[in-house]
């Protein structure tokens, strides 16, 4: 049976809330939330510091190919939905939820709940709350979380569910798993990686990094002008991925099934990943000017750990990917004994 687009986004919605439930009491041999948070804020150094290390750690659990299996051995479910695809989302979920706790936000409150879940979407969030009805204005932070009215958390939560599926496709929400946990073995640990970075990421700037005197609409983003920053950056990564593939002058099944699979989840329109597919195919490098990420060096630092993960996907690390993986990071300002450490922090099973 072919479910509608109602449909999936519901079973969605049943994943988000009893993942969420889950992450406030614990699964079995996995603290809650909030247990995670404590582990981690009584660190040494800043907040922001205290947070990337809890998503280091998470990212490094889900790079091990096993974990997320050996976790979903232990899940049950009310509803027809993978044990594995309940599992990644759990993991997810509870890290961002931890991340909230964190930053001093009451995550038993429905509406921390609906942030959570909109980190789940990245920049996509921000769509959803303009076409929520948030206008220019409505601030980020604890201020957000007053302002938004029951009803509108609802019609959000629904959005952010929709999302999801038309996200990862439209032949039911059981096809998930097609994406996560992503097809296994060390493919599956790379791509697991690559997203819960992202996510860890867009749940540190959401819950600690938020300014209570910043519009949430004012940077919104349209991810079909070709012309604004954003996209722009997503495709210098895209180019850079090609080329991490292409180095070595092998390029493995392993690596071309990742990089398809952070194509069809990545926001560019089809237009472009056509062109991106295109690209992998030709026989030359592509250029890219890295003066971008000059400036932003938490993308700099997920660009080089996106690049170690795929070109570690096959099981192993060519001299040609770790000096192309350095020579990027050079320009970032990274001295090679950093590099090193990077490198060696971010493989899988590491």
């Amino acid at each position: 049976m072919v479910l509608n687009k109602s449909e999936e986004t519901g079973k969605v919605l049943q994943l988000l809330n009893w993942a969420y439930e889950q992450s406030l009491t614990g699964l079995p041999g996995m603290g809650s939330a909030i247990e995670l948070a404590r582990d981690y804020d009584h660190q040494d150094g800043t907040m922001e510091d205290k947070v990337n290390s809890l998503i280091r750690w998470q990212i490094s659990k889900t790079a091990t190919s096993g974990f997320l299996t050996g976790l979903g051995g232990i899940i049950t479910l009310p509803f027809a939905i993978p044990a594995d695809l309940a599992t990644s989302v759990y993991v997810q979920i509870r890290m961002i939820a931890a991340i909230a706790h964190l930053g001093g936000y009451d995550i038993k409150s429905d509406r921390v709940k609906t942030m959570v879940y909109m980190c789940l979407v990245g920049e996509s969030a921000k769509d959803i709350l303009k076409d929520a009805g948030i206008q220019i204005g409505l601030k980020t932070g604890k201020t957000l979380v007053t302002r938004i009215p029951g009803e509108v958390l609802v019609k959000i939560n629904q959005m952010v569910g929709f999302r999801l599926v038309t996200k990862f496709g439209s032949k039911g929400a059981v096809n998930l798993v097609k994406i996560v946990p992503f097809f296994g073995g060390v493919v599956g640990a790379s791509i697991n990686a690559i997203t819960t970075n992202i996510v860890g990421n867009y749940a540190r700037d959401t819950f600690i990094k938020a300014i209570p005197d910043e519009p949430v609409t004012g940077d919104f983003i349209d991810p079909s002008d070709l012309n604004t920053i954003y996209p722009n950056i997503e495709l210098l990564k895209f180019y850079s991925y090609i080329n991490i593939i292409k180095v070595d002058g092998a390029r493995k099944d392993e690596e071309i099934h990742l990089f398809d699979t952070l194509i069809s989840n990545s926001l560019l329109d089809e237009h472009l990943k056509a062109g991106l597919i295109e690209k992998l195919n030709a026989d030359h490098m592509e250029k890219v000017d890295y003066s971008l990420f000059l400036n932003n060096p938490e993308q700099s630092v997920e660009l080089l750990k996106n690049l170690v993960l795929i070109a570690t996907c096959d099981g192993e690390l060519h001299i040609s990917e770790k000096l192309f993986i350095k020579s990027i990071g050079n320009q970032f300002g990274f001295e090679d004994n950093d590099l090193e450490q990077l490198i060696n922090e971010t493989r899988p099973g590491s």
